[in-house]
């Protein structure tokens, strides 16, 4: 009897949780897809910061904050953007289509 009440109080959770835990083949494949994006990110800061400082002779305090400037600047619009599309309404073509063919000429 105590057993029950063991597994009916706070352990029932943890057992829900180990159900809905995502499987290793399923991690592996979601850093596979994000891989590409970060693997641009970082050769495009890494020969931009190589330009700026051998051929442009920018001080690297400069070419920091360019660089740094665009990360933060991802940082900000990246969050806006999802939650602007997570918040407008399904149509036949999706949510993000709309918005892509409405903005695609700007």
């Amino acid at each position: 009897m105590a057993l029950l009440r063991t597994l009916s109080g706070p352990w029932r959770f943890l057992k829900r949780e180990s159900k809905t835990k995502l499987s290793i083949c399923s991690k592996v494949c979601y850093a596979i897809g994000g891989a590409p994006y970060q693997i641009t990110g970082c050769a495009l800061g890494f020969f931009l910061q190589i330009y700026l400082l051998d051929v442009v002779q920018m001080d690297p305090f400069y070419a920091s904050l360019i660089l740094f400037g665009g990360r933060a600047w991802d940082a900000i619009t990246d969050p806006l953007v999802g939650f602007f599309i997570s918040k407008s309404s399904w149509t036949c073509f999706g949510r993000l289509m709309p918005c892509l063919c409405h903005k695609s000429h700007y």
